[in-house]
């Protein structure tokens, strides 16, 4: 308690001399200083970025159009979270391909997680992207038996009802399983001490076990733990007798019946941050409108700040043809579905980075309309109360892919980032939401 009252102290003595325009630099230096000395040994807030003569860094800050109540709701529940351990901080990353590939979107978990000793809780929503053909980043294994037939949110004549994850396998094997592994080798090092699939059945008699204390070498059996089922969230929970990295889930199916798999939360007790990520490649404001279970997943995430990362594909079409009020309206939706759940969650929203779009077989030219989706998000914050994390901006502005692409940060087709630039923007949004920390 004394340190605790040490580190306040210091704080308002530090902050008490912002304003002073001359000595803002200094002032932030010596704020990150003081906290990072008094919390618990090994904890550094901020990450050191490299330099590269393509960004403007200056412009790499949050921007409040419209105030920042919500804003310092959410940096008062991380203060809570960091000096009392009182109560776990969860957030929502949700877009399209540069979520899905889970570089960017991962990079910010392990900075968040890092931010202190046995800060770590909820590894966040999962999915056997295999199960799809389809790309992720291998920080956690998932392997599989049976036959799956997957569906996602970008196709219009998808049958599955969806979630949070924005995808869906359907099973119809009459015994299959699904192993995870959280941990493969890197860090930080997750666990849980139980864990929800999430999916629905097309009759009671589908049910799921894991057999759990097994040990080959030493000649043990296990016991077997059966699956409950949470009527409130349509998902399965199996309670795990120890906390442990990971499972195996054996599903038995009846003949002619069904069990649909749309993700899966390795959950843990501790307070700490929850950092859940949902992004499919190709997925825009309308992909996420279709997804009818949502509203149910978002009462287990139930986010404290939401980064919304859409608007890529919104955009990707000729220009003159891309409806700023359409996608304003469905982002309004999005919004009130957050709300619904969680009525005081801080909304930032991440622009579109300049992309290039192939006009004929070809021409490819930088695609004008990420300036409108820039416009419309930074409209959508001023109604909403949200912040801007402005990445057109600090990118350069229109036509700036190019530089990046140069500087080793994004691919050749001038729309995606390598993975050093997806980490790296991951560095930047997590020093962004920290200097704000620490200067509010």
């Amino acid at each position: 308690m004394r340190r605790l009252c040490l580190i306040g102290t210091l704080l308002l003595c530090v902050l008490s001399l912002r304003g002073q325009t001359a000595r803002e630099a200094v002032i932030d230096s010596l704020t990150q200083n003081v906290v990072n000395h008094l919390l618990p040994a090994g904890n550094q807030l901020l990450t050191p970025l490299p330099y590269y003569d393509c960004i403007r860094y200056e412009k790499a800050s949050l921007r409040f159009p419209a105030g920042r109540a919500a804003q310092d709701r959410f940096n008062e529940k991380l203060d809570s979270l960091l000096l009392f351990g009182s109560r776990p901080v969860s957030l929502w990353h949700v877009g399209g391909s540069h979520v899905q590939a889970d570089f960017f979107s991962h990079r910010m978990r392990t900075n968040f997680t890092r931010m202190q000793p046995d800060v770590m809780s909820t590894r966040g929503l999962l999915f056997p992207y295999d199960m799809a053909k389809t790309n992720w980043n291998h920080n956690y294994h998932l392997s599989y038996t049976g036959t799956w037939q997957a569906q996602r949110n970008i196709e219009r004549a998808a049958t599955a009802s969806m979630g949070a994850a924005g995808i869906a396998a359907v099973l119809s094997d009459t015994l299959a399983t699904l192993t995870l592994v959280l941990n493969v080798g890197q860090t930080p090092t997750w666990t849980m001490d139980r864990l929800r699939v999430l999916g629905y059945a097309s009759s009671e008699e589908v049910t799921l076990y894991a057999v759990v204390g097994s040990d080959s070498v030493a000649g043990l059996r296990g016991d077997t733990v059966w699956a409950a089922v949470d009527d409130a969230s349509r998902s399965r929970v199996l309670e795990l007798p120890a906390n442990t990295d990971s499972v195996t889930v054996t599903f038995r199916v009846p003949q002619g019946e069904t069990f649909t798999l749309t993700g899966l939360i390795p959950e843990s007790d501790e307070a700490g941050i929850r950092y859940f990520s949902s992004g499919i490649n190709g997925a825009a404001v309308p992909s996420w409108l279709r997804c009818a279970d949502l509203p149910r997943d978002l009462q287990l995430i139930r986010p404290d700040i939401v980064f919304f990362a859409i608007g890529v594909n919104d955009a990707a079409v000729p220009y003159g043809k891309f409806d700023a009020e359409a996608f304003k309206s469905g982002y309004r939706r999005l919004m009130q579905t957050v709300r619904a759940v969680s009525p005081d969650c801080a909304f930032v929203f991440i622009t579109n980075n300049d992309t290039y779009r192939r006009e004929s077989r070809r021409v490819k030219r930088a695609n004008r309309n990420g300036e409108l989706v820039q416009q419309a998000i930074l409209e959508l914050a001023r109604e909403s109360g949200g912040a801007v994390w402005d990445v057109f901006a600090f990118m350069g502005g229109l036509d700036s892919s190019p530089r990046w692409r140069d500087a080793g940060l994004m691919s050749a087709d001038l729309i995606h980032f390598t993975r050093t630039g997806y980490e790296l923007l991951g560095n930047m949004l997590y020093n962004a939401l920290i200097d704000d920390y620490l200067s509010h």
